[in-house]
């Protein structure tokens, strides 16, 4: 008997010591040696009450702490949110909850969400925003953002997507800034970021890369209801990313009708590359208004850029200021690009054969199907000399059935 409960006590010890691979049975070779003490009675093995127990031990910890950036010190909300991250970072990962800095904040500094050294400590942070706030910029340095996003971070909103969203991130004029809102460029950047928007609707600002920045983002990173409009410039900027990048219920808007003070002052509302961008979709997404000479969706970047997938696209066209400009412009060697289905409108408000949908310099433009309104040409495609028109079905509605670039 003393022998069964010395076996008991030691079976005990190590349960309790033993990794959570351990207790499920993936044992180390030293613990297989006590394997034999099963034997002696199931009664002695540990619950499984004991084991969920244990592991729920084990996964609380400093990753699960909430942080209020309302109660840290600063004179501005940007202050406050730095030492809000600052703080999870020195507790091992967590959650910054900004959400009560709603309203109209001004900012002074730009907002730092993590940190070269959390990613090397491969430290896990959330940012949380507020419902309803202007979070305003005034930086004159030409490379700081408003936001600068880093690997292994997620900054979340609740708005939804479209001109609805009133979580505003936004530049005063005169700013000179790479954009208000960048992700990290030193490597491969797993991040997620939903529920904003972004817009430059004033004079005066310069913007070197849009107004949103994205580059170096890899593997299912994910871009979900992010409404951004720039009625000076570029919108989006999507220089670099790969393997499974995905941008949904996204909307890029400029500036290129009549009906805004400024006229087509705009820019271009989607631009991707030049950097590598591969195997990356858009989903869902609008892209709108661009200024005079530009197009609504600009693809370069040569052999770099390959394997880009739009399901469900809508267009806007600058119809009304910009006659001839083609919607989309895809630049020589890139591809293949696909386009499955979507709506394209001119905006030219008649039939035309000037302006055309997609511009194709590229290896391959793949469009499965497409409806197209105000325009007679579909596709001019350079690199296989062919033009392909609209079937116009019913007045100034029509259609792309299927079309690959033949070689």
């Amino acid at each position: 008997m003393s022998m069964f409960k010395d076996l008991l006590l030691l079976q005990i010890v190590v349960a309790l010591a033993c990794s959570t691979a351990c207790v499920y049975g993936q044992t180390n070779d030293s613990s297989n040696e006590l394997g034999s003490i099963d034997e002696v009675s199931s009664a002695a093995k540990p619950s499984r009450a004991n084991v969920d127990l244990k592991i729920s031990l084990q996964s609380a910890g400093p990753s699960s702490v909430t942080d209020n950036a309302i109660n840290h010190s600063g004179a501005d909300a940007s202050i406050k949110i730095n030492a809000c991250i600052t703080a999870v970072i020195a507790r091992g990962g967590g959650i910054c909850d900004a959400s009560g800095l709603d309203g109209t904040q001004h900012m002074s500094q730009e907002i730092r969400l993590g940190s070269s050294a959390s990613v090397a400590r491969r430290t896990g942070i959330t940012l949380l925003l507020p419902d309803t706030a202007v979070w305003v910029w005034h930086l004159t340095d030409g490379s700081s953002c408003g936001i600068y996003q880093y690997s292994s971070t997620s900054l979340l909103g609740h708005q939804p997507g479209g001109g609805g969203n009133r979580m505003v991130l936004e530049a005063s004029s005169g700013s000179q800034m790479d954009s208000i809102y960048c992700t990290d460029s030193n490597g491969a950047d797993y991040v997620r970021a939903e529920g904003f928007s972004v817009w430059n609707n004033q004079a005066g600002s310069t913007f070197t890369n849009g107004v949103i920045h994205i580059r170096d983002v890899v593997d299912q990173s994910r871009f979900t209801g992010i409404f951004a409009e720039n009625y000076y410039g570029d919108v989006w900027h999507i220089e670099s990313a790969c393997c499974g990048v995905t941008f949904d219920g996204i909307q890029g808007t400029s500036n290129g009708t009549t009906g805004l003070s400024n006229g087509a002052a705009g820019g271009v509302p989607l631009t991707i590359g030049p950097g590598k961008v591969r195997s990356v979709s858009f989903r869902d997404s609008g892209f709108n208004a661009p200024g005079s000479g530009y197009p609504d969706i600009m693809i370069t970047g040569e052999s770099a850029v390959m394997g880009v997938n739009f399901y469900n696209t809508y267009m806007e066209g600058n119809g009304a200021v910009d006659g001839t400009t083609s919607m989309v412009y895809i630049g020589p060697y890139v591809g293949p690009v696909h386009f499955f289905g979507g709506i394209a409108n001119t905006e030219q408000g008649t039939l035309s054969t000037t302006k055309t949908v997609f511009e194709n310099h590229g290896f391959d433009l793949d469009v499965p199907g497409f409806e197209i309104i105000n325009t007679t040409l579909g596709i001019n495609d350079v690199t296989a000399h062919i033009k392909v028109p609209v079937w116009d079905f019913s007045g100034n509605l029509g259609t792309i059935s299927s079309y690959t670039t033949k070689h």
